[in-house]
């Protein structure tokens, strides 16, 4: 029999060479050092995604660092700030597609960024209803002492007017249809001092008219983050948006200086600009927008999380804004991804995925708040059929993401971690020290690094291979991607059955009456309690400096 089925732990987990791992990226990627003659794959990216995963993964292997400073030197500190902003594009909207697009409700002006700002300096908690009641008060005093101004005009125009004769005053009573019957000349000469009047009075309310119109217009400034800095190429997304905003985060660059008010109520415009409020759910980008693609569950998911990030970052500011809009419509659109085998898609009618399933799950989170209850989540029925089909997901001592794929270790996160969001315990669904042995028969014991599969046909010569093996080949290779998920997913079940163990107050039991051994938990237990939606940190969340 195979000495993991009772599942004990023959596997060593050595925190320090992955942390080398990490540096080492850093060093290759902004040190221009990297080798072009080694096979790469597509989990290798210079794009924000990458830098998070790198920055993440450092500040998750040492439980008691409390900020990357203390591993990485100032400069290549400021080097990562200064490229994350330059990724920062920004747009402008014209008024009129405003309308069109009827978002004239959930998106700010330039006047009103100004007006939150402003009155933030003065109050301690600014609350977006109290201001728009005022906006709203505002415009109707405007309007209505224009109008009163516009007629005292008038009357004024009216009575300046001298009328010598009866017979001129006559014919100014006539209807319109008697110049056909009088003289055109005689028309001409004796209406002359009236249309000049009339010209006046056009003239001073056109004028009144431009004056308003001028007044009344307004600047719609959205922003957003491209993936890196070459923004001919790339447009900014919401992918890349929510990398940024993390990645500020573990930086630790979230104060007015880094990241300024302005620019987090534009990034809120941007958001809400690509919302499709009448089907429920978020476009990818701008061009997505125009182009009116489809919805997909991940933008769903890094949307609402760049609003929750923006929210309490508002809050730390004392500026108090209903971020989350349209919750029903959006509960609606990710219920019609809930496909019968109990998984998630991600869009309505396709295929059941483990990642889809996982942004679903963490989206439903984010929009369950004290006033509103998530249906959904609250079902017992759609939970247990939910949490069946993410059980199934373990396969040939493995995680793969959808029915009938190979295993993968990222899909350890991404199952394990939906399955943290539904509040169970890990312990009585899996042997977890089975799955422990599967994340770490995928390091690299050399270098350092997780890959997709297991490393142990890694050493065989590189020769003589067709196109089908090379690929299977760079499966084997570690890459940032597989190891910052694997480490997440090792925190995630520690914590988890730590988390159930003290709740019950008693000894933690699993299958096969296995426990952690006492060398290995040594080891978990320098690791981050991490957020099992943003995979960051729970402190930086929750406590941000």
């Amino acid at each position: 029999m195979d000495y993991n089925m009772y599942g004990l732990l023959n596997e060593e987990l050595d925190l320090n060479l992955h942390e080398k791992y990490f540096l080492n990226t850093i060093t290759e990627k902004l040190g221009k050092t990297y080798n072009e003659s080694r096979s790469s794959n597509k989990y290798e990216s210079l794009f924000l995604s990458g830098v998070f995963w790198v920055l993440s993964g450092l500040s998750i292997i040492n439980k008691d660092r409390r900020n990357l400073n203390e591993v990485l030197d100032n400069n290549i500190i400021e080097l990562i700030y200064i490229l994350v902003m330059q990724c920062l594009e920004k747009k402008k909207i014209k008024e009129k597609y405003i309308y069109n697009l009827k978002k004239e409700k959930y998106l700010l002006s330039n006047e009103d960024v100004h007006n939150i700002i402003n009155t933030s300096k003065y109050d301690n908690n600014f609350d977006k209803k109290s201001f728009t009641k005022r906006k709203k008060l505002e415009r109707t005093r405007i309007i209505h002492d224009s109008t009163e101004k516009n007629c005292s005009e008038k009357v004024k125009n009216i009575n300046n007017i001298d009328i010598d004769s009866e017979e001129n005053s006559s014919k100014m009573r006539e209807p319109k249809h008697s110049k056909l019957i009088n003289d055109g000349e005689e028309t001409t000469s004796k209406k002359r001092p009236f249309s000049k009047i009339n010209v006046k009075l056009n003239k001073s309310m056109n004028n009144l008219s431009c004056s308003e119109k001028k007044k009344k217009k307004k600047k719609f400034i959205v922003r957003g983050f491209s993936p890196c800095n070459k923004k001919f190429l790339y447009e900014a997304n919401v992918i890349s948006t929510l990398s940024a905003i993390q990645i500020l985060f573990l930086l630790n660059k979230t104060s007015e200086d880094d990241i300024s008010t302005k620019i987090l109520l534009e990034i809120y415009n941007f958001i809400y600009f690509i919302f499709d409020a009448d089907r429920g759910f978020f476009y990818f980008s701008l061009n997505s927008l125009r182009y009116r693609f489809d919805g997909d569950m991940r933008f769903m998911f890094c949307s609402l999380s760049i609003l929750y990030f923006i929210k309490l970052l508002l809050k730390k500011r004392n500026i108090n804004i209903h971020i989350y809009k349209y919750k029903e419509k959006c509960t609606q659109w990710i219920s019609s991804c809930f496909n019968i085998d109990g998984g998630f898609s991600s869009l309505p009618g396709s295929e059941s995925h483990a990642g889809t399933t996982f942004c679903a799950i963490s989206s439903l989170n984010l929009l369950k708040g004290k006033s509103y209850e998530n249906y959904f989540l609250e079902n017992r029925l759609l939970k247990r059929r939910l949490i069946r089909w993410l059980c199934d997901r373990y396969e040939n001592f493995g995680i793969n993401g959808r029915v009938g794929k190979d295993h993968d270790v990222c899909y350890a996160w991404w199952v394990l971690g939906s399955l943290v969001s539904l509040k169970t315990n890990l312990s009585e669904l899996f042997n977890v020290n089975i799955l422990i042995n599967f994340i770490l028969k995928c390091q690299d014991r050399n270098n350092g690094g997780f890959s997709r599969v297991e490393q142990n046909e890694n050493n065989f010569k590189k020769e003589n291979f067709n196109y089908y093996q090379e690929e299977q080949l760079t499966y084997k290779e570690t890459d940032p991607f597989h190891t910052f998920f694997s480490l997440c997913a090792l925190s995630l079940i520690y914590y988890n059955v730590n988390y159930y163990k003290k709740k019950a107050k008693r000894k933690c039991v699993l299958y096969d009456n296995a426990v952690f051994p006492q060398y290995f938990e040594h080891v978990l237990r320098r690791l981050k309690h991490i957020h099992e939606s943003f995979a960051m940190p729970i402190d930086m969340i929750k406590n941000p400096l």
